[in-house]
């Protein structure tokens, strides 16, 4: 199985948009009728609701596959981010990523801790078993302060 696109995703947000649209039509279709007819509708506006939320996940979930796919051929390997200064030292909510370090000040508009690092790499880690990994300054920040029986060496 392939992994969907971006663009497949979108079509399906719009796909939601169009049904949101739909539903708000037919809400205020409703509305035209009867006292009885129009009262059926009360749930429309939630429906509509949910079908605009569907859709901004969606629109999400497409910019969070377009930046994995994005990622530079010679990115860090680990599969979450950090900060590129500061390291382990990531905090997320409400899609936004920031760096807790005093002074840092950094954000992104995205869940950072979720997402594949895309820093360029500029460490080898070895483990204890001599795995090998290449990673950026960030996590080899944080893997100084957590490697027991291995080793990082600069690029």
């Amino acid at each position: 199985m392939s992994t969907p696109t971006p663009a497949h995703v979108r079509e399906l947000a719009a796909r939601a948009d169009d049904l949101a649209a739909a539903i708000t039509a037919l809400h205020e279709e409703l509305r035209q009728g009867d006292d009885a007819v129009s009262r059926t509708g009360f749930r429309l506006d939630d429906a509509a609701g949910w079908a605009r939320q569907i859709s901004g996940d969606l629109q999400e979930t497409a910019s969070e596959l377009a930046r994995i796919a994005a990622r530079p051929a010679d990115a860090c390997a680990v599969p979450w981010g950090v900060c590129p200064e500061h390291g382990n030292t990531l905090t997320s909510t409400g899609g936004t990523t920031r760096c807790n370090a005093a002074g840092c000040g950094r954000t992104w508009g995205y869940n950072r801790e979720k997402a594949p690092c895309a820093e360029p790499a500029t460490h080898r880690l070895i483990d204890a078993n001599g795995g090998e990994a290449l990673i950026c300054d960030g996590h080899a920040i944080d893997a100084r302060n957590r490697l027991i029986g291995g080793r990082i060496e600069p690029l």
